[in-house]
């Protein structure tokens, strides 16, 4: 199977990205900014829209023949778009960071050492 020359590009330049990038205090404090907007938005107002949208316009608030199991659906759904974000946040870093270090040749433990044992 061929790939895409542009997926190719792509690759070059997220692996040349990942290898040579170092967090600096600003890169640092710019980016977790972002990631608590990031976080605040898709993790507590999306999932409240959500509920106010099932409960007013789909009427999906218990009441009626099958209102228990519209309720636990809705609550279903409540609690995959506020986990979905951060469990996906999760995996693509950790895919990154071995990534990373595959890229750098790093192997074994990486943690610091030194100081008292």
């Amino acid at each position: 199977m061929k790939i895409p020359k542009q997926l190719l590009k792509l690759k070059e330049r997220t692996e040349h990205f990942l290898k040579t990038f170092e967090w600096t205090w600003t890169k640092a404090v710019i980016f977790c900014l972002m990631f608590a907007f990031f976080s605040v938005i898709s993790m507590a107002v999306i999932p409240s829209f959500w509920l106010y949208t099932a409960d007013q316009k789909l009427h999906w608030d218990g009441s009626g023949p099958n209102g228990f199991w519209l309720k636990e659906l809705r609550d279903f759904i409540a609690v995959n778009l506020a986990m979905g974000p951060f469990v996906t946040i999760v995996v693509v870093v950790a895919i990154l960071q071995n990534w990373r270090r595959k890229l750098r040749g790093q192997t074994g433990d990486v943690r610091p050492t030194g100081g008292y044992r």
